[in-house]
């Protein structure tokens, strides 16, 4: 599978796609929301506040071309680690250091084939349904909620046992510093 910014200038593909995924999923945290909006594309978000994700493990990302365009992004000094590419302002990722799991953006694999994601079916779980906004006409868990739990704890257990957060493009050899420098949006 590949994967793509907005202007096709930073290009990556994922090893064992769809294989290794639960599937698609959606959060409408408050954090999320915000960091689109920080960058200027809430044009990611669905009309409920909503951002599609897409979990992969970091060992099976890789960088085809343009590694320079990676840009961190956190929205506080502890924030989870979120990259764009900065030729276009194209989110690309969220993740966290030394942990099994790549939150994709849906954008960047609809930007090589609009209809890549459709092999993957429905969005599995839907999160943060506090945060949403407006009345969604579909259910949403409040907080994190037990299927998204029973969704994603396999891919998690199955990424610390055979260690898929080594290797990342995305943290350099120790696993823990980020490749670019992040930048703490303030709001």
């Amino acid at each position: 599978m590949h994967i793509s910014c907005d202007c096709g200038s930073f290009k990556a593909r994922l090893t064992a796609f769809p294989k290794n995924t639960p599937g698609r999923l959606a959060c409408y945290c408050n954090d999320c929301q915000a960091f689109s909006n920080r960058i200027n594309r809430s044009d990611v978000l669905d009309p409920y506040g909503g951002t599609e994700v897409i979990p992969a493990y970091p060992s099976d990302f890789k960088v085809i071309e343009g590694k320079q365009h990676l840009k961190c992004y956190r929205l506080s000094a502890k924030g989870l680690y979120r990259w764009t590419a900065n030729c276009c302002n194209s989110p690309i990722a969220n993740t966290p250091p030394g942990f099994p799991w790549l939150g994709l953006f849906h954008t960047a694999y609809k930007n090589v084939d609009p209809q890549s994601l459709d092999s993957l079916g429905e969005i599995k779980s839907r999160i943060f349904g506090r945060d949403a906004k407006g009345d969604p006409p579909f259910a949403i868990a409040e907080n994190l909620g037990l299927k998204a739990v029973i969704t994603v704890l396999p891919f998690v257990i199955k990424g610390k046992l055979f260690n898929k957060s080594k290797d990342s493009e995305f943290f350099e050899s120790d696993g823990r510093t980020p490749v670019s420098t992040p930048e703490i949006l303030k709001s």
